[in-house]
């Protein structure tokens, strides 16, 4: 699988400003996830909340197979001591250098995909350290 289209898209995000909190939910956000009553998640909320949510309402998290070489690049080689997140969160498709990812979920029932992107350090995303810009359903 070609990174450019993941790629592409990350570059146009970081093209955006990096203030991710600011966006607001009806700039980047599609519509209320199956299971959820709306309000429920918003844009800017720390992505810990935003996924254990998704998950009580009968998400899961897609695996991307292509996940260590699109967040470390080449062979995927990790820094010492740095985090693996594709094994902490599975979701994850890939991230770029300045700090936006991508993650996908999918709905057992509704068999729907919804495509989330956040901002932040994926390192501290159980501390507050990543948030939700927003998501797209398909």
């Amino acid at each position: 699988m070609s990174r450019l289209p993941i790629l592409a898209a990350l570059g146009a995000l970081a093209m955006t400003h990096p203030a991710a909190a600011q966006l607001s939910e009806r700039s980047f956000a599609s519509p209320v996830p199956a299971g959820l009553a709306k309000g429920v998640v918003r844009a800017g909320m720390d992505y810990a909340a935003f996924r254990r949510t998704l998950l009580a309402a009968g998400w899961r998290a897609k695996a991307d197979p292509d996940c260590v070489r699109n967040v470390y690049g080449g062979d995927g080689t990790r820094k010492p001591g740095q985090p693996n997140i594709c094994r902490e969160l599975p979701e994850i498709e890939a991230c770029s250098g300045d700090g936006y990812c991508v993650a996908n979920f999918t709905h057992a029932r509704t068999r729907r995909l919804i495509r989330v992107t956040s901002y932040g350090d994926y390192g501290q995303w159980q501390r507050k350290g990543l948030s939700v810009l927003g998501w797209e359903q398909k």
